[in-house]
């Protein structure tokens, strides 16, 4: 089968790679932008925590001030420069640290593994708007028909190894390389990733994105030198586990690229706990006790996938993120699911005990399509429920221009989180810089895309 399997993938990368600006209708283009912006803005705040900030200090990674002939720019603040290989990883690195990148479903972050390479390389080399959103669009396909593609096992994580994938395609196209053996190249060095990492709070697993644009940028340096790769390497490990592998096949269409079914987050948590986050905030909202002290239990029942982060955190701000009755507890606590909100707080924990978490067969039933979720507050001596099928940012529940361009401006103006930083009085050139990435397919040189903390 693996022969097969490598085949189909191929196959998909090489139809994925002919998409032209000319093929890609308006909406699409304009959803595209949507995508780069929102990402830019999630790299660009999570580039403002206290590890990325001292990464891109060490000099071992060779980042300048000036810009150079074949560099790209850092999200880090006050900028930094340098091979696109190494911006990809750290702006990929910082991507995950708040965990509000977007996503596919059933499972994976396509844009994440995607826009920081296919970014670093546009920029050096001075491909058009248009190329980039093309690119990234196709590389987003084909990491998606992937993630869409397998079952993974229930301790493998989906970062650092599909996505590479993708972004190696997305490289090939802005290159003019062949996409092909790229992504051989880039699936000779898949992650192979696990949750427990998450669980645990270890906080090297926010490189695993990092690692995979890396790779697929690196894919086009290999190739010039002369390297080969074998996806069938790849393929071999993971073809026990595809369970849908007819998504491979079929054209790839401009009209139908899977990058307009994706979801915007809005929670600064992992995606499983986001349909229960919005049914507990209406629900919530209509309590008429206001003090949270006062609940002695909050019963949540939703699909089965989520049962994955049913569990109390370990003592630290990723794990809380991968918490589901701490992510609920802190939503109700601090009245927020903004970034420090999930730094850890004892208090929090202790009131996470009054989560009950349970599966829904009927709810399963609905899954993917849907990740629906109830959620029921009681005190002494009231109760309130609420149910939601999919929580606000997914296609089904689709979110404004404005309302991503105010995540974007709030993300990089809040100096609430553990290491601020970042632009405060700045919102309308933050804005400003939104609305630019969001009309990528306009600009003729990407070297020129404003990039908030990192302006040339």
């Amino acid at each position: 089968m693996t022969a097969s399997l490598t085949e189909q993938v191929e196959n998909l990368v090489t139809r994925a790679a002919a998409l032209t600006p000319a093929g890609m209708p308006d909406d699409v283009l304009d959803h595209v932008g949507l995508v780069l912006a929102d990402s830019v803005g999630v790299m660009a705040a999570g580039a403002r925590t206290a590890e990325v900030v001292a990464l891109a200090a060490d000099p071992s990674l060779g980042l300048g001030r000036d810009p150079a002939p074949g560099t790209a720019r850092t999200l880090v603040p006050g900028g930094g420069h340098g091979p696109p290989a190494t911006v990809a990883w750290l702006n990929g690195t910082a991507g995950t640290f708040l965990e509000l990148d977007e996503g596919f479903r059933p499972t994976g972050h396509p844009a994440i593994h995607v826009v920081p390479a296919a970014l670093a390389v546009a920029e050096a080399t001075g491909a058009g708007g248009a190329e980039l959103a093309t690119a990234i669009a196709a590389g987003y396909e084909v990491a998606a028909r992937l993630f869409e593609c397998f079952a993974l096992p229930r301790s493998m994580h989906p970062h650092g190894h599909f996505g590479a994938i993708g972004a190696a395609t997305a490289v090939a196209m802005l290159t003019r390389l062949d996409p092909v053996a790229l992504v051989r190249i880039a699936g000779t060095q898949p992650l192979l990733t696990g949750w427990e990492a998450c669980y645990e709070g270890a906080t090297a697993r926010n490189t695993w994105s990092g690692h995979a644009n890396r790779a697929g940028v690196l894919a086009g340096v290999l190739h010039r030198a002369g390297f080969t790769g074998s996806l069938t390497s790849h393929m071999s490990v993971v073809e026990q586990y595809a369970a849908s592998p007819g998504v491979l096949a079929g054209p790839v269409d401009g009209e139908t690229l899977r990058i307009r079914r994706n979801y915007f987050k809005f929670h600064s948590a992992c995606a499983l706990n986001h349909s229960v986050l919005d049914a507990l905030l209406a629900a919530w909202a209509e309590f008429p006790v206001k003090d949270p002290w006062a609940v002695r239990r909050i019963e949540v029942t939703t699909v089965t996938a989520n049962l994955r982060i049913d569990r109390l955190p370990e003592p630290n701000a990723l794990s809380t993120r991968f918490s589901l009755p701490y992510a609920v507890a802190a939503a109700l606590l601090t009245g927020s699911t903004r970034p420090a909100s999930f730094e850890w707080d004892g208090r929090v924990a202790e009131f996470a005990r009054r989560v009950t978490v349970a599966a829904d067969p009927a709810m399963d039933a609905l899954w993917p399509a849907r990740a629906p979720a109830r959620v029921v507050i009681r005190t002494a001596s009231e109760s309130r429920g609420a149910t939601v099928s999919n929580p606000r940012g997914h296609h089904s529940r689709p979110v404004t221009r404005e309302e991503l361009r105010d995540k974007f401006v709030s993300l990089l103006t809040d100096d609430s989180g553990p290491e601020p930083g970042g632009s405060p009085g700045r919102p309308g050139e933050l804005s400003r810089c939104f609305d630019a990435l969001a009309a990528v397919a306009r600009f003729a040189d990407c070297a020129a895309l404003p990039l908030p903390s990192a302006e040339r």
